[in-house]
């Protein structure tokens, strides 16, 4: 019959047959997700950087070993950096937006307000809207000849005629960014509330007895308790935006002239458009270094929130 004991921090347990530390425990237990995490995660990012050494030939796929000229190929073309400049814009002022109004709302809505809990599930309804139709409906709302955007527009007197703001390379972009905001702000506005649910009111109030101003309680109370969440959230929402495919292609489909072509929809075009999958996983593997390097700033700045924090 097997009997477990603890001494000095380890757990044993032993039978006939064997003894198991608390470290082999651990291992033991992680041991199905690595092993899941290996096989649908790593394998894939190295099959595809070994990929990226080849020239590959997409009607047989016959693989020639090229080097590192696919990632010359790719660093010299033009479309990949405007591709990369869109892509950063995507992610930069879509998750500015985000956090701004994601905040603004969940300190609103943390508030005691009549009808708060439901608010707070109707806020989240974005959210839980596939991608697919988010750009389809978006779309809708755009169309020149039918949408009701233009139609307001001019009903203000704003515009004399309908304005197709997708077939326009400068426009195109800005109103994907804009969906996005819209689609993805209650993610923030989660993380943020459950953090605030666990902010201490004692410390809350006793600053407001000393005098404090509501901007000097949000300044050195509640944002340093927030920091450490919003940078995860930064961190999740940089790695999602940066590798978004679906909602971006779906609204022009890379066009007008490559004008909503970000690094995602660039590796579709070179591809099954371009015929150049060893160009497509170059760009790919690319993408994954600068995520590493991303990931790797965002977690120093959560430690050194940690740590000012405590």
């Amino acid at each position: 019959m097997a009997t477990a004991t603890r001494s000095e921090g380890k757990t044993q347990v032993s039978s006939p047959r064997f003894q198991l530390s608390d470290r082999w425990l651990a291992l033991l237990m992680i041991l199905p997700a690595g092993v899941l995490v290996t096989l649908f995660a790593l394998y894939p990012v190295a099959q595809g950087f070994v990929a990226s050494l080849f020239r590959i030939d997409s009607a047989t796929l016959a693989m020639q070993y090229t080097g590192l000229s696919n990632y010359q190929r790719v660093l010299t073309d033009s479309l990949f950096w405007s591709s990369l400049v869109r892509n950063l814009a995507w992610v930069f002022f879509g998750m500015a937006a985000q956090l701004i109004l994601g905040l603004a709302i969940s300190l609103l809505l943390h508030q005691e307000l009549v009808g708060r809990n439901l608010a707070r599930g109707l806020v989240l309804f974005p959210y839980l809207v596939p991608a697919i139709v988010v750009s389809l409906t978006w779309r809708f709302v755009l169309d020149p000849t039918l949408g009701v955007f233009n139609r307001l527009l001019m009903d203000f007197g704003l515009i004399e005629r309908p304005i197709a703001v997708l077939a326009n390379p400068r426009t195109a972009l800005i109103f994907v960014i804009v969906a996005g905001i819209w689609k993805y702000t209650p993610f923030m506005i989660i993380m943020f509330l459950a953090r605030l649910q666990v902010i201490p009111v004692e410390q809350e109030e006793a600053a407001r007895l000393d005098g404090a101003s509501s901007w000097q309680v949000f300044r050195h109370i509640t944002l340093p308790w927030l920091m450490p969440v919003l940078i995860i959230a930064m961190l999740l929402r940089t790695i999602w935006s940066f590798n978004e495919f679906e909602m971006v292609y779906l609204f022009a489909f890379g066009g007008p002239l490559f004008g909503t072509t970000t690094l995602p929809v660039l590796v579709r075009y070179l591809a099954f458009d371009a015929r150049q999958m060893g160009a497509a996983a170059a760009t790919a593997s690319l993408m994954v270094f600068m995520l590493l390097a991303m990931a790797w700033v965002y977690f120093k700045l959560y430690s050194r929130a940690e740590e000012e924090l405590g």
